[in-house]
Formats: structure tokens, sequence, C-alpha cells
């Protein structure tokens, strides 16, 4: 029986190593094949933390965290990543914040204060919860020895320009590999007046995430944050009779909630590979605190329903996890297509290469 996209012995000895040590440790590997990067989507919880390698640099997108033991979690896997990887010298050429709500920013100060970052990148909204760590980069960009550049993102950079391929320069795209040169864009941005939202919709940080696409030769990936039914609308609407959304791997938005995604995002992505990054379904089915999967009903089944009509292939094995039908009320469903999730399956990584394949490995 061949295997499929995702499950193909790869030629890329940096893919095979990661799948041979996965048991062993989930840090990164020595690479021996510049034509191959890895996403490493960080099981933090109820939050989100990428990790994107390449061959001669690495960014992360969000550090989030759902509590502080799982922002030692990030810190410990980050380490762990660069002694495997001396060669990149501790050191992450930007952090781009999608949004500045907690689940993204909870382990950003952290982060900073343990390797060597570059370039720190967000929307610049710096005001209610989510906000402080942010605050604090600004505020010692310069100090102890740091030389981090502050980049703020707002939207009409993006809409003002005469093309709809998004915005990218050195600084939202500091990596540059010699022979695979990933390239990485904003597509959306902090909204600095309202489009013609309803006054919820404005007030509400998700709605201003900046939107990420990154290609890798042919592969491509999409980031959209914390984006909700309005801002995906726009967003939709800006890139439409474009290519721009259609890509590979989509990171679900928002934990895979019921206005994260929607029917026209998912027809504009025609993804391959889906990856939600959430808490397991019962951390904190027995807690008042209310800042974990159980109690926001994520992942949504109406989600993972659309997505797996979406998908085309299966995953190598179909898994039996918990969905959500509304906030604390969940069932069993069987996934079995390339719907992963770090709530079922722990850290995941994706291993791609420069011509398109794709394979997925997980820690559960």
């Amino acid at each position: 029986m061949p295997f499929d996209r995702s499950e193909r012995i790869s030629s890329h000895l940096s893919c095979l190593t990661l799948a041979l040590f996965l048991s062993l440790s989930f840090a990164l590997r020595a690479w021996s094949d510049d034509h191959v990067m890895n996403a490493h989507f960080i099981s933090v919880g109820q939050a989100n933390a990428t990790l994107l390698e390449f061959s001669c640099g690495a960014i992360l997108i969000d550090a989030g965290a759902q509590d502080n033991e799982h922002v030692d979690k990030l810190v410990t896997y980050l380490r762990s990543a660069f002694q495997d990887r001396p060669d990149l010298n501790n050191t992450l050429e930007s952090i781009i914040i999608t949004h500045n709500h907690i689940d993204n920013t909870r382990s950003l100060r952290a982060v900073v204060g343990q390797f060597t970052v570059n370039r720190s990148i967000d929307n610049g909204q710096m005001t209610r919860p989510g906000t402080a760590n942010p605050s604090w980069v600004r505020n010692n960009a310069t100090t102890d020895g740091r030389n981090i550049v502050i980049r703020e993102i707002e939207n009409s950079e993006i809409t003002d320009r005469p093309d709809k391929n998004g915005l990218t320069d050195p600084i939202i795209d500091p990596v540059a590999c010699e022979g695979t040169d990933p390239k990485i864009t904003a597509l959306s941005g902090r909204q600095s007046g309202n489009p013609g939202w309803s006054h919820e919709d404005f007030d509400n940080k998700s709605n201003h995430s900046i939107v990420i696409r990154v290609d890798f030769g042919q592969a491509s990936f999409l980031f959209t944050g914390g984006l909700e039914e309005t801002a995906i609308e726009d967003l939709l609407e800006f890139y439409k009779d474009t290519p721009t959304l259609d890509v590979d791997v989509y990171e679900v938005g928002h934990h895979g909630s019921h206005n994260g995604t929607m029917q026209e995002l998912v027809d504009a992505i025609t993804p391959e590979i889906a990856i939600i990054s959430v808490g397991k379904w019962d951390d904190g089915k027995k807690s008042t605190d209310r800042f974990n999967a159980f109690h926001y009903g994520h992942p949504r089944k109406i989600v993972v329903d659309m997505l797996g009509a979406a998908i085309p292939e299966q995953r190598s094995k179909a898994k039996r996890v918990r969905v959500a039908t509304a906030a604390q009320n969940f069932r069993t469903y069987t996934v079995r297509k390339k719907i992963y999730a770090t709530g079922w399956d722990g850290t995941i990584k994706i291993c791609a290469t420069f011509d398109r394949d794709f394979r997925v490995t997980s820690e559960d």
C-alpha cells in the first residue's frame, strides 16, 4: 500500500530523523538537507506557540501558554531545540504575536529573557489584558544587551498597496536561506479606524490579528490568529479572485472556535492539513478557572466537520477524540482526515520539503 503525502518515506534525512527520535525527544534535530523546513505546533494548553525552523534561522509565531506550567514547558522545548541546533546560537530571528491576548503573549517575557530575539512584531494594541509582556518587551528592547527591533503592523499598510499580495520587508521576513529562501508575508493587521464593524467587533482584539502566510518553495502555511467572522469576511473580500489565501496547511483560527473558521474561508484555503492549537478537552473541567478548552468549548464540532469535508486525505490512523457542541459540552468523535490538535496529539510537527511533500508526526 503506497504512503500518502504525510506518511511518505522521505529521502530528506531531517524528516526521517525527526520520526526516528520522536519517542525520545521533541527537540529539533540537526539538518542534513537545506531543502526542508519544520513547523512545530507546540502543546502549550489553551494557547498558541508555533516554531518555524529553517536551515538558516527560526521564528516563533505567538508565545502563549495556558498557565505558568506551560510557560516553563515552552521555554524547555525551545532550549532543547536550540541545543540540537547550535548553529542558530539560541536566536529567534523574530517573534510574531498575532494579537495581544494572554493566550498569545503569556510566555513572551520568559522567551525574550532566555533567548536572543532580534525582532518583535505585533499589531500595536497595547491596552487591556494580554499586553503586559509586549509592553515589557518594548520597555526593555535595548536593556541587558538586547537589541530588539520593534515592528507594528497596521492593516492600512497592506490595503493601501497597489497589489493584493500582502506585506513583507526585511523585518517581517528576516530569514534568507541560500537556495531555499522562505517567504513570510503579512496579509492583515490592526485596523486603525473602524471599517464599518459593530462597536463590539471593533473592540474585540481578536479581529485585529496579524494574518501570516509562509511559503517554503511550493509548500504554504496560513496563520489567522484569532480573527472572527466579521474580520474574516473583510479578509475574504480583499483577497477575492486571488490565490493569496489558498494554502496547504491551515492553523485553525482561534483554537477551533465556532466563529474562528467559516465555510467561505475553508473554500478559499482548500487545506490539505489542519492544525488546531488547543488545550485538552477536560483540562479545567473541575476548576472554576475558565481559561481552558472545557469552558470555551474548543474545538467545535461544526469546525472539525467543515475541515473534514474539505481535506482530501486521511490520517495514517483514525483517532477517537472529544469535540464540543457548545461550551462545556463535549462528545466523542472519530477524526479520520488530516486534522490534528495539540489537545489530542500533543506537540505536532510538520516537515515540509521545498517541492511540497509533508510528513506529520505527533507526540501522542
